[in-house]
């Protein structure tokens, strides 16, 4: 199986999860996380959050975070770099992505442009490593590394003799 194909499932995951939990880095180096809502667009986790907030300045001051998602039995770990979001088509694209996903498809409901001018920061975590397992098979996991130019690699690890015994 491909990289690829491997990551579709993980892909939809994301994108249909209803909450994500983001960690960030304070300047005293102490972690902060917070759940947010949020939506995948471009192999990225985007987010809104006040500009003044934590978890922004946290960003402001150290781009790396981690997002994921809520469940541990079906866990989804994104490790990567933030990025605010200034350009206007692309916050429209992600306002009609939250409309569609928490506002039912009421069109403007999330006016991201609007939203970004009265000071909230729109923050996109873009996937540089997905690490990804299952409580059912805790000991076999999956680690997706996107490189810059977009590819997706695969790699698995496994301990199947402490998984044979402990079964």
């Amino acid at each position: 199986m491909t990289a690829e194909a491997a990551f579709v499932p993980i892909r939809a995951a994301l994108a249909e999860a209803a909450d994500y939990w983001v960690c960030t880095v304070r300047a005293d180096g102490r972690p902060h996380t917070v759940p947010v809502w949020g939506v995948w667009w471009r192999d990225s986790l985007v987010f809104s959050t006040v500009g003044g907030s934590v978890k922004a300045r946290n960003l402001r001051g150290n781009a790396r975070a981690s997002v994921h998602l809520s469940s541990a039995q079906e866990v989804v770990i994104l490790d990567g770099t933030a990025a605010e979001v200034t350009d206007e088509a692309e916050l429209a694209e992600i306002g009609a992505l939250f409309d569609a996903k928490y506002a039912g498809g009421a069109a403007g409901s999330y006016d991201l442009v609007t939203a970004r001018q009265h000071g909230m920061a729109i923050c996109a975590v873009r996937a540089e490593v997905v690490r990804q397992w299952t409580s059912d098979d805790m000991f076999r996991s999956r680690r997706f590394s996107f490189a810059a130019d977009g590819s997706l690699s695969l790699a698995e690890a496994g301990l199947p003799a402490v998984a044979e015994q402990v079964a």
